[in-house]
């Protein structure tokens, strides 16, 4: 069972957004949005089933890592059907959140100041992955400006070399 998940997740992850210029060529159907999403749905549902066999705090994060799956599939499937840097931070946003609970839920099962440690460890990191996902979108903003700014440079050149008749 845990392989099929393994796989299902790499796919999902796999069908990611990449970098670049976005436009309308990239953004996919409303129907195949909607396809993928009761997918997604589905497969969270089926993984959620398969951790009523665990017990206690590996229960708890099974559950946890189910439903953060479901919620970066979902912000990656939203980049696929509105892409930009919004979507993709937005994405970033989602992937941090699910390993902060999960993370979280695992400091659950130690003590005292070991715990304490844990979960400053897990909000740092939280913390550390919001920001960069904000500098990402920020760099990816000025790339986008620098190839408009780059085309547009070009159009021109190529507007004052063409013969006038």
């Amino acid at each position: 069972m845990r392989k099929k998940h393994l796989i299902a997740l790499a796919l999902v992850l796999g069908a990611g957004v990449g970098g670049g210029v976005y436009s309308a060529e990239n953004a996919m159907s409303k129907d195949a949005y909607k396809a993928q999403l009761h997918r997604i749905e589905a497969q969270a549902k089926a993984q959620r089933k398969a951790c009523g066999r665990l017990k206690d705090n590996a229960q708890d994060v099974c559950e946890l890592k189910a439903k953060g799956w479901e919620k970066i599939a979902k912000a990656q499937l939203e980049t696929r059907y509105k892409p930009g840097p919004e979507a993709e931070k937005m994405a970033k946003f989602a992937r941090a959140d699910a390993d902060f609970a999960v993370a979280r839920e695992r400091c659950d099962a130690l003590k005292d100041r070991a715990k304490d440690t844990c979960v400053a460890q897990a909000k740092h990191d939280r913390e550390a992955a919001y920001r960069l996902a904000k500098v990402e979108k920020v760099e990816e903003l000025n790339a986008q400006k620098r190839e408009v700014k780059a085309q547009r440079h070009a159009q021109e050149k190529a507007a004052a070399a063409a013969p006038r008749s």
